[in-house]
C-alpha cells in the first residue's frame, strides 16, 4: 500500500530526515518512536502529501478522496464551531453531500461518544473530546490510511480507549495505520511493526514482541 524508498528531508542545508526506507501493507499497523526531533512528524507530513521528500520516493497505492486520513499533532478544528459543524466541513471537503454527509458524521458522533455535544462549540470541550473529534475529522470519508501523530495527547483514559478501539475496528476492515506516540505502551498494544527513528535515521524495524524485550522503543 505504501512504499518509502531512500526518502529524505532537508530545512535549509540541515538534513532532518532520512534516508529512511519503509513499506505499510493493506491491514498493518506500524508505530513509529524516537527522541523529540528525531523526524517522526515530518515523515508523517510527507506521507500525508503536506511536506514533499528532496530526495527519494513515496509511493501509494492510487486513493480516492477520503482515503486518506491524517490526525496531525496539533488539532486541526474550528474552536467557534460545533462537532457537527466541524465534521460537516471536512466531508464536505471529500466530497460528500446530502443524506451521505448526515449519517456519516451522526455516525462518527455516536461512536466516539461525542453525540450529546455535537451542536456545543468546540471551545467547550474537553482535551479528550477535542482528540476524539480531531480523528473523527480524519475518518470522515471511507479510510484506507491512516496517520495517526500524538492522537491522544491530553487526552483522558476513556477518550484513549475510543480513540484506539476505532483504530483496531479500522484495521480490522484492512486499513493501514501509521501510528506516532510517546507511549511505548501504546506502540507495543497495537502496532504490528515498530520503527525507531534516531536523528532522523531508520535505528530498528521489528515486530513489536521483538522490540520490546529489546527496549528499543524509547
Amino acid at each position: 500500500m505504501i512504499k518509502l524508498e531512500n526518502v529524505e528531508k532537508y530545512y535549509g542545508s540541515e538534513r532532518v530526515l532520512g534516508p529512511v526506507s519503509l513499506s505499510v501493507g493493506e491491514g498493518e499497523i506500524v508505530g513509529i518512536v524516537g527522541e523529540n526531533g528525531a523526524g517522526k512528524s515530518t515523515l508523517l507530513r510527507m506521507i500525508a502529501g503536506v511536506e514533499k521528500p528532496d530526495r527519494g520516493s513515496v509511493r501509494i497505492d492510487p486513493m480516492k478522496a477520503g482515503e486518506v486520513g491524517y490526525v496531525p499533532q496539533e488539532l486541526a478544528l474550528y474552536q467557534s464551531l460545533t462537532g457537527m459543524q466541524n465534521l460537516r466541513y471536512w466531508a464536505t471537503a471529500i466530497g460528500l453531500r446530502g443524506k451521505r454527509r448526515r449519517n456519516r458524521c451522526r455516525h462518527l458522533l455516536d461512536i466516539l461518544d461525542l453525540s450529546e455535544k455535537a451542536d456545543k462549540p468546540v471551545s467547550t470541550y474537553s482535551g479528550g473530546m477535542k482528540r476524539r473529534l480531531n480523528l473523527g475529522c480524519a475518518l470522515v470519508g471511507d479510510v484506507k490510511l491512516l496517520l495517526l501523530d500524538e492522537p491522544t495527547v491530553g487526552a483522558d483514559t476513556r477518550s484513549t480507549e475510543l480513540i484506539w478501539n476505532a483504530a483496531r475496528k479500522l484495521q480490522a476492515l484492512g486499513c493501514a495505520i501509521i501510528l506516532v506516540s510517546h507511549h511505548a505502551e501504546d506502540i507495543l498494544r497495537l502496532a504490528d511493526r515498530v520503527i525507531t527513528l534516531n536523528d532522523g535515521v531508520t535505528a530498528g524495524d521489528e515486530p513489536k514482541g521483538k522490540t520490546g524485550e529489546q527496549g528499543t522503543t524509547e
